[in-house]
């Protein structure tokens, strides 16, 4: 994954410009407002790119409970191997093929 490129601001020029400071938080571009009152810096980022990030950490917390869960990742691994042995075999057909 790309990093996000972080374009730093402070406080006041977040207030005296807010629309030409929020113009820039675009794609992975997040702004930095540094200088907020409680003195932890604050982001900006882009609806698209916030939404992504939430889904990568939704599949990353799923693929951890799945590793968790020692029975059910056992299961997964039997099921790996099987599909493993019959794709050598030839018993497996193209998922075109399949549903034509």
């Amino acid at each position: 994954m790309k990093l996000p490129r972080p374009i730093e601001v402070n406080r006041s020029e977040l207030r005296q410009d807010q629309s030409a400071v929020l113009k820039k938080a675009v794609g992975k571009r997040v702004v930095v407002v540094s200088g907020t009152t409680d003195d932890a810096d604050k982001y900006i980022v882009d609806k698209r790119y916030f939404e992504e990030l939430l889904r990568q950490w939704q599949s990353a917390i799923e693929t951890l409970e799945i590793a968790a869960d020692v029975r059910l990742f056992n299961n997964l691994l039997r099921a790996a191997d099987t599909i493993d042995r019959d794709l050598r075999q030839g018993k497996l057909h193209p998922f075109e093929e399949a549903f034509k």
